[in-house]
């Protein structure tokens, strides 16, 4: 049976402030050497896909230099969760807005179905991840890899691995790490058991 391979990447570091919420699209810290050892382990000519925002794009950049993309698309549906008006806030006075929910989550900042105000939901990035994997157009053995955010890759893994958003959500998504899916065509598939999607690896450090 002729499988592909996702190679999920999340983008490199940004800076952040002790106290505050991140900003919605800050730049990121690109370490030369970590990125050179990343590309030791991205397959070369083939289609990279990429969230619009600053820190992806400039990962993937810097990763191009060595691991010599086919192509380079710009996606739109693997953007980070957008946290609104949060986004830059100080952590305290975030707080105070979400005690007013009694949902509480035991490894998340929020719950996956509360949308901060002006933002969206995991949930709502899940629908998004869904959407790119399913319309994803796939070519015989070439792999294609995925620069985004941690929220994206815990998204694509929800919809995938058919786990719930409410448990997907808390699984470690390390900067600059690497996970693993081999995937089957929808052509190809037969309705045996195990599904279209196998994970190969997970939240690997590389760099």
């Amino acid at each position: 049976m002729r499988t592909s391979k996702l190679f999920l990447i999340r983008h490199a570091p940004v800076k952040k402030i002790k106290g505050y919420v991140p900003q919605n699209d800050p730049i990121a810290i690109i370490n030369k050497k970590n990125i050179k050892k990343l590309a030791l382990h991205i397959p070369h000519g083939c289609t990279w896909y990429v969230s619009p925002l600053k820190r992806a794009t400039q990962t993937a950049k810097a990763l191009s230099k060595f691991a010599s993309p086919k192509k380079i698309i710009i996606e739109k549906k693997l953007v980070e969760q957008n946290f609104g008006d949060w986004s830059g806030k100080k952590i305290s006075e975030v707080w105070k807005e979400i005690k007013k929910n009694k949902k509480r989550h035991n490894f998340s900042f929020i719950c996956p179905e509360i949308s901060p105000p002006n933002g969206d939901s995991f949930l709502d990035q899940c629908k998004r991840a869904s959407l790119f994997i399913e319309n994803l157009k796939l070519q015989d053995k070439n792999p294609i890899v995925i620069i985004a955010h941690a929220g994206t890759i815990r998204a694509i893994l929800s919809y995938v691995l058919e786990i719930k958003p409410d448990v997907s959500i808390g699984i470690e998504i390390k900067n600059l790490s690497l996970s693993v899916l081999e995937i089957i065509k929808k052509e190809n598939f037969k309705n045996n058991q195990g599904g279209r999607f196998r994970l190969l690896g997970l939240n690997q450090s590389v760099s």
